[in-house]
């Protein structure tokens, strides 16, 4: 079983302006595909399924609210000449706002997209009056633990 740890962070907090946009339905078959991409060979592989097709499914199931209900316009995608190549998913779960997905095209890792969108996420919640973000991060993901730490997140108390 992988273990994962609870990180949060405080809101409402200052973004920079960004050029993301709210993900639609549309869209489902696309991050799904993109996902699939983003977590196989990773230490997340198993969220993610066994392929695009169970990929496709998870974010329908995401959208549908069966993960807590899907918040829309928290959540955001980022994309390149007309391609999703990135998003940051987000719930309600249990009353506080959940990071439920992040993910980056390999192809695109490194640019500072997934940290972009985060910060995204962080302003709209706060805008909304959340005043907490939570995330689920695998413990031997150590590359995406840096990039949260490194926004502000801190373990749960």
């Amino acid at each position: 079983m992988t273990k994962r740890i609870r990180l949060d962070i405080a809101l409402p907090r200052p973004v920079p302006a960004h050029e993301y946009r709210h993900p639609v339905g549309t869209d489902i078959p696309a991050l799904g595909a993109l996902m699939w991409d983003a977590y196989k060979g990773t230490p997340d592989e198993s969220d993610a399924g066994d392929g695009t097709a169970t990929s496709t499914h998870e974010i329908s199931l995401l959208f549908r609210g069966e993960h807590g209900l899907f918040q829309y316009e928290a959540s955001f995608v980022a994309e390149h000449e007309n391609s999703l190549v990135a998003a940051a998913l987000v719930t309600l779960w249990e009353g506080t706002p959940l990071l439920a997905y992040l993910f980056t095209d390999p192809g695109h890792t490194g640019r500072g997209i997934a940290r972009g969108l985060v910060e995204a996420v962080i302003h709209a919640l706060g805008e909304q009056g959340h005043s907490q973000l939570s995330l689920a991060v695998t413990e031997a993901n150590g590359r995406a633990r840096r990039l949260y730490e490194s926004i502000g997140f801190v373990p749960h108390e």
